[in-house]
């Protein structure tokens, strides 16, 4: 579980310190994850969307165009 913590947290990590772009291989990685397998801690993001996980964020940040999404809070958004 620890690990499967520590691998979100690098995605997510790589998301922001590399601006994704939709077509990159960055943004292929990220959307070929079954992000079923990842624990649950729910974001609210700034497009007003709640995302399961970080891994669900992280692709969310790539159909965005890169960081234009960005998290507001943890929880689900109101």
């Amino acid at each position: 579980m620890l690990l499967k913590v520590l691998i979100a947290l690098c995605l997510v990590l790589a998301v922001v310190a590399e601006p994704p772009v939709i077509g990159s291989e960055l943004c292929h990685s990220i959307e070929s994850k079954d992000c079923s397998v990842y624990e649950e801690e729910v974001v609210c993001g700034s497009d007003f969307k709640t995302y399961r996980n970080s891994c669900e964020f992280a692709k969310g940040i790539c159909s965005h165009h890169g960081h234009s999404l960005h998290a507001v809070h943890f929880g689900p958004c109101q």
